[in-house]
């Protein structure tokens, strides 16, 4: 698993965002509380509590993106882990820009910082990705690759056309790796139930998605990283799942508020 244990991609949160695409996504907050859900017969997990909140503003030509996730983890044997991830990223909404800032403390120390910025020299072409934090290096970013905003932009539109299967490769800067390919499985619109903060949308078609993190060229049929999803046509994310190995977190939304969108 190339992520960090217990950290969430970058993907799940910018969901929340969207660039200029034929879909209509909202600036807003939201967070979402976090419990222990499945785990398999091999698990030694006990406990799992923590929340994940976001924060998306929009300008004119940009989306801007907060996250923060906190998790405590406790094993059999008594061991607490305890995870603090945060990540802020800005991206033009002709999709060919990119800023990222990434910071994962484990137990309250520092663990990895990520930080650069990417562009593509037009849509559907090739680009490049320049890390200066821990290290300068550039990474290629190939032909067709997208942002996560644009991907998630992308991926509702075909959800809303029937597409059952979408498969993408997207760039983030959540780790040093690059690029990942992401296999999202889309299934039939369920209405919503109520929830804080979105009482005005009870009712509303919300997608199930299933997304598979996989590096980029892998044959290998089990993925690094799995999260599902029930998504709104605006982009709001009702509850979220984190799937790992053996076990699995997740939450509904408990807080929902839109944010000024800007007159441009």
């Amino acid at each position: 698993m190339r992520r960090p244990l217990f950290a969430a991609p970058a993907f799940l949160l910018l969901c929340l965002s969207g660039s200029a695409q034929a879909v209509d996504l909202i600036p807003h907050h939201a967070f979402y509380d976090l419990q222990l859900g499945k785990q398999s017969d091999q698990s030694s997990i006990i406990e799992a509590h923590g929340g994940m909140g976001i924060e998306v503003t929009e300008t004119c030509d940009a989306w801007i993106s907060k996250q923060r996730l906190r998790l405590s983890i406790r094993r059999e044997e008594g061991e607490e882990v305890v995870t603090d991830n945060s990540f802020t990223s800005w991206e033009s909404k002709d999709g060919l820009r990119y800023r990222f800032s990434v910071r994962n403390r484990l137990n309250g120390e520092l663990t990895e910082e990520f930080r650069g910025d990417a562009h593509f020299k037009d849509r559907g072409g090739a680009g490049v990705a320049t890390f200066t934090q821990p290290e300068k290096r550039d990474v290629a970013l190939p032909k067709g690759a997208l942002f996560p905003t644009a991907h998630v932009a992308q991926l509702l539109e075909a959800a809303r056309k029937g597409t059952h299967i979408f498969n993408r490769i997207v760039f983030d800067g959540a780790t040093a790796d690059g690029p990942d390919e992401i296999n999202a499985i889309v299934g039939k619109p369920t209405p919503l139930e109520k929830l804080p903060g979105l009482e005005k949308k009870t009712g509303q078609p919300t997608w199930p998605m299933r997304w598979a993190f996989y590096p980029i060229g892998s044959k290998e049929e089990t993925p690094d990283y799995e999260i599902a999803v029930h998504m709104l046509d605006d982009g709001v994310v009702a509850d979220v799942n984190l799937i790992y190995e053996d076990f699995e977190v997740g939450g509904k939304i408990q807080y929902f508020e839109p944010l000024p969108i800007p007159k441009c």
